[in-house]
C-alpha cells in the first residue's frame, strides 16, 4: 500500500477488500502455510493503511502545528517523519501514560498467571481460533500423505 503526503495531508490508498499478495503466487507453486502467511500479512497490511492510518493522520490534523513545528520543511511530506513527530506528543499525553502503567500492570498480572483475558478482544480471539482450527485439520486430513512433516 503506498502511503502519501501531499502539502502536509495524508493521501490514503485505496482499500481493497480481499487485496492480492504482491508477487501473486498460485495455489500450487508455495507451500500453504507460507502463502496463508503471505495472504495475511497482505490483509493486516491493507488494515493499517485502509482505517488505522487514517485515524492517526486525523489526530495529525487536528494537531498540525504542533505536530510540524520541529519538522524541517522539507520532510513534512514524509510519511514516517510525520508519525515520529505525533508519536513524540502522543507519549506525553494522560491516555498515553495512563495506558503504560495499565501495560506494567497487565505484564505483571501474565507473569503470574492472574490475567484474565476473556473481555480481551473477544472478536478477534474467536477469529484466530477459528482460523487456527481450521488450519490444524485441513493439514490433519493429509496426515496420512504428509507424515509429521507439517507440524
Amino acid at each position: 500500500m503506498p502511503h502519501q503526503k501531499k502539502d502536509c495531508d495524508y493521501c490514503p490508498p485505496p482499500h481493497h477488500p480481499k487485496p492480492p499478495v504482491p508477487c501473486h503466487p498460485r495455489d500450487w507453486e508455495m507451500h500453504p502455510s507460507w502463502i496463508a502467511g503471505m495472504e495475511a500479512l497482505n490483509a493486516y497490511g491493507d488494515w493499517v493503511s485502509s482505517f488505522v492510518l487514517h485515524i492517526a493522520f486525523q489526530w495529525i490534523e487536528e494537531h498540525k502545528p504542533e505536530v510540524y513545528a520541529s519538522v524541517p520543511e522539507e520532510l513534512k511530506d514524509d510519511v514516517g517523519v510525520a508519525i515520529a513527530a505525533a508519536f513524540k506528543l502522543v507519549k506525553e499525553l494522560p491516555a498515553y501514560q495512563r495506558g503504560m502503567e495499565k501495560r506494567a500492570a497487565y505484564e505483571a498480572e501474565m507473569a503470574s498467571g492472574t490475567y484474565d483475558s476473556s473481555k480481551t478482544n473477544p472478536v478477534w480471539t474467536g477469529l484466530v481460533k477459528k482460523v487456527r482450527t481450521s488450519t490444524e485439520e485441513a493439514f490433519t486430513e493429509q496426515a496420512s500423505l504428509l507424515g509429521d512433516t507439517e507440524k
